[in-house]
């Protein structure tokens, strides 16, 4: 993934966490009890990026589950 200096849709940002996430599970597909990762500069770019933008909306969160849960 290339996505840092530009805005990640959302989907995007879930694909970053997922593929982080895959290094974390073992071959059954469960979860390690620990895991050390390895990640490059970009990855770690994009997680402040990510970090950065849900402290943002964070105050938003009741307004935004609203909307997207009800619809309304």
């Amino acid at each position: 993934m290339n996505y840092a200096g530009s805005s990640m849709s959302l989907a995007q940002q879930g694909d970053l966490v997922d593929a982080l996430l895959l290094h974390c599970t073992m071959k059954g597909g469960e979860l390690a009890a620990e895991t050390h990762l390895t990640i490059t500069r970009n990855e770690a770019e994009e997680l402040l990026m990510l970090a950065g933008r849900l402290r943002r909306i964070a105050p938003f969160e009741a307004e935004i589950k609203r909307l997207v849960i009800r619809g309304k």
